[in-house]
């Protein structure tokens, strides 16, 4: 049995890496509009699987959307598990046609968009974070700088006020 990896961001601005995985997300929606407007191309059955029928050019297309999001999330997200590896294996099945492989990566993409808000962030987020605080506090005297850091603990994502 494989050991499950807790999600963890390994980028510590964790605003950046949600809005770069909906920009990928976005763009895999984009392609499954483009996948679903594919027309069967002919091909000898003797020498192709039935996936050739997506066309080579738009298998090419499809790997360099996966290595691109493979890429991203291994770069920023510890633990995405989903995609494994660039070899072809335990990416998606390459035996299915591209328009079932787009709504598999999509429904994937769904959930660690999900699940992204309760990831790990790594200790240079926090750091950035008292360091945010500290410098708030900074600003204010008195009991203003004790109600603005019991304010911050009660919510440390919130961003303080000037």
């Amino acid at each position: 049995m494989q050991q499950v990896v807790n999600l963890e961001l390994t980028n510590p601005n964790q605003a950046w890496v949600v809005a770069e995985l909906e920009k990928l997300y976005l763009e895999w929606s984009d392609w499954q509009q483009q996948v679903l407007q594919i027309v069967d191309q002919p091909f000898d059955r003797n020498t192709h699987s039935e996936v050739y029928a997506d066309g080579e050019g738009m298998m090419l297309k499809h790997e360099i959307l996966q290595a691109k999001t493979l890429t991203f999330l291994n770069n920023n997200v510890k633990g995405h598990g989903f995609i494994c590896g660039f070899d072809g294996r335990h990416i998606d099945r390459t035996d299915l046609r591209l328009s079932i492989r787009v709504k598999h990566r999509l429904a994937e993409l769904e959930i660690l968009k999900a699940c992204l808000q309760y990831a790990k962030v790594p200790d240079a987020y926090w750091k950035q974070k008292g360091k945010e605080m500290v410098e708030h506090l900074a600003k204010k005297s008195g009991d203003a700088a004790i109600d603005a850091a019991a304010s911050y603990l009660k919510n440390p994502m919130a961003v303080p006020s000037a």
